[in-house]
């Protein structure tokens, strides 16, 4: 592309091909002394930041913020790209390629003679693909060969449940899990009485695995959850916080019936 890369681009391929030269130009030498330290592990680190604040956006319904996110995602997915064409692992047409095929190949129901009219064919269709098609089978010594082990442990818990869920070892209705995660919690408030600090940390892994098995019986991510959780809670806190400053009242523990008032003010004009 040459000096076109300080261009505008009026079409999606020759904004990509920018994208990657502008990333190659700075990793390249004499480029970026920081953008040259980076290495598929940091970028990925950076990848999964970006995707949050992405998610911020669409939760917010805020086009802008998520413009300007996706972006940034599209950032870290061409460094990654970059970074193994340096190496000479593999082209990024290679990468792209690849993926390319394997959606092609894993809906049949458009681009083959197969049939799906609904969510769960499809499902089916991509699963019997993956197996007999492309030989992705577990392993017979170990069911949960295709979790990755990188995963974090709240996501970790996610797919094995969702593993779980494939051969039918699941309960009937969502009862028995709201069931389960008040038996774990008065097992949690048993260790606690106990005072056995082991025994409280393997109750309380019992109790946060079944509250993951709730969100994924309701279809909800629970990293979703939480961060929508920890971002209102930091909203709130900081309405709090400004509003304490305002009216002269120290944040420390000597002023904790002032803070609970103000947090129920926070959450009332929240509404």
């Amino acid at each position: 592309m040459t000096e076109n890369y300080r261009e505008h681009q009026s079409s999606l391929p020759a904004a990509i091909d920018r994208l990657y030269t502008i990333i190659s130009i700075l990793r390249a030498p004499g480029g970026c002394p920081w953008d040259r330290l980076q290495t598929n592990k940091s970028t990925t680190i950076s990848l999964i930041d970006e995707s949050y604040e992405y998610l911020d956006g669409v939760i917010k319904d805020d086009i802008a913020s998520e413009r300007e996110e996706i972006g940034d995602i599209m950032i870290n997915v061409f460094m990654n790209l970059c970074i193994h064409d340096e190496k000479k692992d593999f082209r990024p047409e290679d990468a792209v390629n690849e993926v390319c095929d394997k959606l092609i190949r894993r809906h049949p129901h458009v681009f083959g003679d197969e049939k799906a009219e609904n969510a769960a064919e499809v499902l089916s269709l991509w699963n019997s693909v993956k197996e007999n098609v492309e030989g992705h089978k577990d392993k017979a010594e170990s069911f949960f060969s295709h979790i990755p082990s990188s995963l974090p442990p709240l996501e970790e818990s996610y797919e094995i449940q969702k593993k779980l869920k494939k051969v039918g070892f699941d309960w009937p209705d969502v009862s028995g899990v709201v069931v389960k995660i008040e038996e774990e919690l008065e097992e949690v408030n048993q260790a606690i009485a106990e005072g056995d600090d082991d025994h409280i940390e393997m109750e309380l892994g019992d109790l946060l695995f079944s509250v993951v098995n709730l969100c994924r019986y309701l279809k909800i991510r629970p990293n979703v959850a939480l961060h929508r959780c920890n971002e209102k809670v930091k909203n709130r806190f900081q309405h709090l916080f400004t509003m304490a400053k305002e009216r002269g009242i120290p944040i420390d523990k000597d002023h904790v019936n002032e803070m609970n008032e103000l947090w129920e003010e926070a959450k009332k004009e929240e509404k």
